[in-house]
């Protein structure tokens, strides 16, 4: 599928961020936040945030789109981070195992959440998880998940 723009395609954080959104709120049950998002959060929550790091691999041809010759950049590695809180003063902290579990086996590699009908511009090259912190604030838990994810424009995702 083809982007509408150059930029649109570039728009990395928006398009990862939105995938994950939809399916680990189909694997949690729980509301789901982008980062930048404006919305009233709610507890128990699940926050993802994608930071985009380097280029990976060497730049090669774009092989689509209007100009499939020219050379750039193709693959980045990212950093995907998942927050997951829970309000202890409600009794939603001895949830907290239940909903870790849950993202943890919706994050697998062998698992089918990042595939061209949630992510159609990219393909994953490697997700893999890097680290696991937790954190008590007041009446707050909080797990971060943190993944490695490289990815890859798609060469039918350049526009026309």
């Amino acid at each position: 599928m083809a982007a509408s723009s150059i930029a649109d395609l570039h728009t990395f954080e928006e398009h990862i961020e939105s995938a994950a959104v939809t399916f680990l709120n189909t694997a949690t049950g729980l509301d789901v936040y982008r980062s930048n998002s404006e919305a009233d959060y709610t507890t128990p929550r699940i926050e993802v945030k994608c930071e985009v790091g380097d280029a990976y691999d060497a730049p090669a041809e774009r092989g689509n789109g209007a100009a499939p010759t020219t050379i750039d950049w193709l693959a980045y590695t990212s950093t995907f981070v998942i927050s997951i809180s829970t309000d202890n003063p409600v009794g939603q902290s001895a949830d907290m195992v239940t909903y870790v579990g849950q993202v943890r086996a919706a994050m697998l590699r062998s698992e089918a959440n990042w595939d061209s009908s949630t992510l159609p511009y990219y393909d994953v090259k490697e997700l893999k998880p890097i680290s696991t912190s937790q954190d008590a604030d007041g009446d707050y838990n909080q797990t971060e998940l943190s993944y490695l994810l490289i990815f890859e424009i798609r060469q039918d995702a350049w526009p026309a």
